[in-house]
């Protein structure tokens, strides 16, 4: 079967059920670690519920490789540690490595809607660990909806 038609979003950040266990995408992140002027404030929003524990998060290790990256071609190791602290520390978030069976489920999602890698990595991290849904605003992965619910901050 080939990559499937892009639906429209649906499912807003705001909306997450109470309780839910969520995937995070590193693009989420970024909004609020970087105070996104649109985004900032629905990210800001959602880590409160994460932090609080009305929400529980993971993510793939694959967060922190793209995370990381900045700091480290500034050379700024000291910011690069510090934000290693601050997610491995967060309440109610766990950071996934990859595992093998994460790494062929990643594979399979590839093949079947042409995602990239990275994408394939964050979506299969979300079903192993049999999340609710994925938070992202990668428009591309509203591909996986058949699989596994994906909010977005579009509208």
């Amino acid at each position: 079967m080939g990559p499937l038609t892009t639906p429209e979003p649906t499912l807003h950040w705001r909306n997450i059920p109470d309780e839910a266990l969520i995937a995070v995408d590193t693009v989420v992140l970024v909004y609020f670690l970087e105070r996104h002027p649109q985004y900032y404030p629905a990210a800001k929003t959602l880590f409160q519920r994460i932090e609080e524990g009305s929400l529980h998060a993971v993510m793939a290790s694959l967060v922190l490789t793209e995370l990381l990256v900045p700091a480290y071609r500034e050379q700024a190791t000291p910011v690069a540690t510090h934000l290693i602290d601050v997610l491995q520390g967060f309440p109610h978030l766990k950071i996934v490595p990859l595992s093998n069976d994460i790494a062929i489920l990643a594979a399979r999602l590839r093949a079947r809607y042409g995602l990239r890698t990275p994408d394939a990595i964050h979506v299969a991290t979300a079903l192993h660990e049999q999340c609710s849904g994925l938070v992202t605003n990668d428009l591309e992965l509203l591909r996986v909806q058949s699989e596994l619910t994906i909010w977005t901050g579009c509208e």
